[in-house]
């Protein structure tokens, strides 16, 4: 079973995504700040997590840098969930980061869950 880690401060978008995600059967992790993300991705990786990219204290590009830099971490699936727009320069400062696409919020569930099943194929 795929598993997918949603890192967000907002515990309705976590249960959202995590409703959505279920109904596919993938298992979902939840982690409400980059910390507790590093905590349990070290414990247990999933298959592809999916930062918020502005949170309170580690943003979701600090979160996105330090698994880039952690050799155990490094070579995870990362995307970002965010209301943030992206424009030329920021899109090519994600692939730089590695970023496999980023959903912006407000989404559709199942665009959600389409873009997240092509996240895990790739």
């Amino acid at each position: 079973m795929a598993s997918v880690m949603i890192v967000d401060d907002e515990p309705d978008i976590c249960l959202v995504v995590r409703r959505a995600l279920e109904a596919h059967g993938i298992e979902v992790v939840e982690a409400r700040s980059g910390e507790e993300a590093l905590r349990k991705l070290r414990s247990k990786p999933v298959d592809l997590v999916l930062i918020d990219f502005l949170m309170p204290g580690m943003s979701g590009r600090e979160l996105a840098e330090r698994i880039r830099r952690d050799p155990k971490l490094k070579d995870l699936k990362l995307a970002f969930l965010t209301v943030a727009n992206f424009g030329e320069v920021g899109e090519n400062e994600l692939k730089s980061l590695g970023i496999l696409d980023y959903i912006r919020k407000p989404f559709k569930k199942d665009d959600l869950v389409q873009r997240v099943k092509g996240m895990l194929q790739s």
